[in-house]
C-alpha cells in the first residue's frame, strides 16, 4: 500500500468513542494526524477590520487538527450551560522528541469530529503523543460527577429536578437550575446524602446500549454513526452524557451546597461546589472563621462566631440609630442657624465632613422659604481632603448662576449639573485648599467676614 493511500485512508475516531471517554483516566496517547486546515478569520465588519484590543495585540493564526483518536476531551456546544468544558494540553512531536511541546488550550466538538485548535500547523500523518493537563481533567470530572450524583439525590424530592447545570470556572462554584427552592432543612439533607454516597465509594460504569434515549442529543451529533454513552451511578442513576468520568464516587471526594437565587422568574439556581475545590473552600471557611474569632474574641465553633457576628450586627444597628439621631439634632442646628444668618447674609456657607446630599436635601427642605422670602444662596459642601464629596447650590436663581460660575473655577473640571434654584456636583477627590476656597467663596459672596463653618 502507498504512502498516500495510506494517508488517504486516515480517519478520525467519533466523539463519543474516543480514548478519552473509554478511559477518562488516561493521560496521555499517540495518535496520527488526519486533516489540519487554518481557521479562517472571522468575518470583516461593515467592510473594516476590526481595531485591537490594544496596540500590542496581535492577531494568532489557529489551526483545526483532528487526530485519529484523543485523549483530549473536546468541549460541546451546551458548555458553560450543561456539559463540560475542553481539556488542556500539549502535543508532542514523536519525529523530534527534542522539539518544542505545542500548547492544545481549546478542544472542540464539531459533530462527530474531535478537533484540536493549535497554533501551529501539523502535516497529515504526522505522529504525535499528546498529554494531558491531567489537574484540570480531574477537577472537571470531579465537579461533572459530581453534579450527577447530586441531581439523583435530588430527583428524590417532590419538584427538585434538575432543569439545566452549568459547570464554574476552575475554582468558582457550579450551579444546578430547579423548579422550586428547596427548604433549608431539604438542602443540608441533600447534601449529607450526597457524601454518605461518596463515602460508600458506590462504582460508576459507562456503557453504550441499544435503546439509550436520544432526545437530549445536540442536534448536530449523528446518531446513527455515533456513540451513545450512558452513566451510571451503582442503582442510583443512570443518565445519557458524553463526558468523562470518575471510576467511583470516592473520588469525588466532597460536595457542599451554597446559596440559592431566584432565575427565570420563578425558578430555583443552587450553588455547589465537588472535590478539591469543595475542599479548598471548606479550609478557606474554617480560615475565615479562625479570624473572625480572633477578631471578636470569642470561641472558633460556628455557633459562637455566629453569636458574635450577631452581636456585632446588633451594635453596629443601635449606631445607626444615634448617628441618625445626631444628625437629626445637627441638621436643626444648621437650620436654626440658617434662617438666623439669612436675614443679614446673602450667602451661606453649610459644611459637613461626615454627610453628603441626603443630609443637605434635609435641610433645605427646611430653610427653603426663608432663603426664597431673603432672595439668598446656600453654599454647601460635604467631604475632606483625599477623599470624595459632595456640592449644592440652592437658592435665588441669580444667585445660583454666579455661585456656580465661581465654583467651578476654584474647582476646575467639577462635574455637576442643574438649573434654576438649584446646582448639584461631584467631587472626586478634594485637593488641599479646595474647601478653603470655596468658604472663602461664599464669604466674599455674602458680603461679611463673620463667616463660621
Amino acid at each position: 500500500m502507498s504512502e498516500s493511500t495510506d494517508l488517504a485512508e486516515l480517519q478520525g475516531q467519533v466523539v463519543g468513542a474516543l480514548a478519552c471517554q473509554r478511559d477518562s483516566y488516561l493521560e496521555s496517547l499517540d495518535t496520527v494526524v488526519v486533516s489540519c486546515v487554518k481557521k479562517e478569520a472571522p468575518p470583516l465588519q461593515n467592510g473594516t477590520k476590526k481595531k485591537a484590543k490594544a496596540s500590542n495585540e496581535v492577531q494568532k493564526d489557529t489551526w483545526l487538527i483532528e487526530f485519529s483518536d484523543s485523549v483530549l476531551f473536546p468541549e460541546g456546544m451546551f458548555y458553560p450551560r450543561g456539559g463540560q468544558p475542553s481539556d488542556h494540553g500539549t502535543l508532542q512531536l514523536l519525529s523530534d522528541a527534542n522539539s518544542e511541546a505545542i500548547p492544545i488550550k481549546f478542544v472542540e466538538r464539531l459533530g462527530l469530529r474531535c478537533v484540536c485548535h493549535s497554533p501551529r500547523p501539523l502535516k497529515v500523518g504526522e505522529r504525535v503523543r499528546q498529554n494531558l493537563d491531567v489537574k484540570r481533567r480531574w477537577d472537571n470530572m470531579q465537579q461533572h460527577t459530581g453534579q450527577h450524583l447530586l441531581s439523583a439525590v435530588m430527583n428524590s424530592y417532590d419538584g427538585l429536578n434538575t432543569l439545566g447545570w452549568g459547570m464554574g470556572s476552575e475554582g468558582d462554584m457550579n450551579y444546578v437550575d430547579l423548579a422550586r427552592k428547596p427548604s433549608e432543612a431539604e438542602t443540608e439533607a441533600i447534601q449529607a446524602r450526597c457524601n454518605e454516597l461518596i463515602s460508600e465509594n458506590v462504582p460508576i460504569a459507562v456503557d453504550t446500549p441499544s435503546d439509550a434515549k436520544q432526545d437530549r442529543l445536540p442536534g448536530d451529533y449523528d446518531k446513527g454513526k455515533g456513540v451513545i454513552r450512558v452513566i451510571s451511578i451503582g442503582g442510583i442513576d443512570r443518565n445519557t452524557c458524553c463526558g468523562t468520568h470518575l471510576r467511583q464516587t470516592s473520588h469525588i471526594s466532597l460536595i457542599l451546597l451554597g446559596s440559592t437565587q431566584t432565575v427565570h422568574g420563578k425558578n430555583c439556581r443552587l450553588s455547589f461546589t465537588a472535590g478539591r475545590r469543595a475542599i479548598d473552600l471548606s479550609a478557606s471557611s474554617v480560615g475565615a472563621m479562625r479570624s473572625m474569632a480572633r477578631l471578636w474574641s470569642c470561641g472558633q465553633g460556628a455557633e459562637e462566631v455566629a453569636a458574635a457576628a450577631s452581636r456585632t450586627n446588633d451594635a453596629l444597628a443601635d449606631l445607626k440609630k444615634r448617628e441618625k439621631k445626631l444628625l437629626a439634632e445637627i441638621a436643626a442646628y444648621e437650620v436654626d442657624r440658617i434662617k438666623s444668618e439669612v436675614r443679614e447674609k446673602r450667602a451661606i456657607w453649610v459644611y459637613r465632613a461626615d454627610t453628603g446630599l441626603e443630609f443637605f436635601t434635609g435641610i433645605i427642605a427646611q430653610v427653603k422659604e426663608s432663603v426664597k422670602e431673603e432672595g439668598a444662596v446656600l453654599l454647601m459642601a460635604s467631604g475632606e481632603e483625599k477623599k470624595s464629596g459632595s456640592i449644592v447650590i440652592y437658592g435665588e436663581p441669580g444667585h445660583v448662576q454666579v455661585l456656580t460660575g465661581k465654583v467651578q473655577e476654584v474647582l476646575e473640571g467639577v462635574k455637576g449639573g442643574g438649573k434654576g434654584e438649584k446646582w448639584q456636583g461631584k467631587v472626586t477627590e478634594w485637593k488641599k485648599g479646595q474647601l478653603e476656597g470655596l468658604k472663602e467663596v461664599a464669604r466674599s459672596y455674602a458680603g461679611s467676614t463673620d463667616m463660621s463653618l
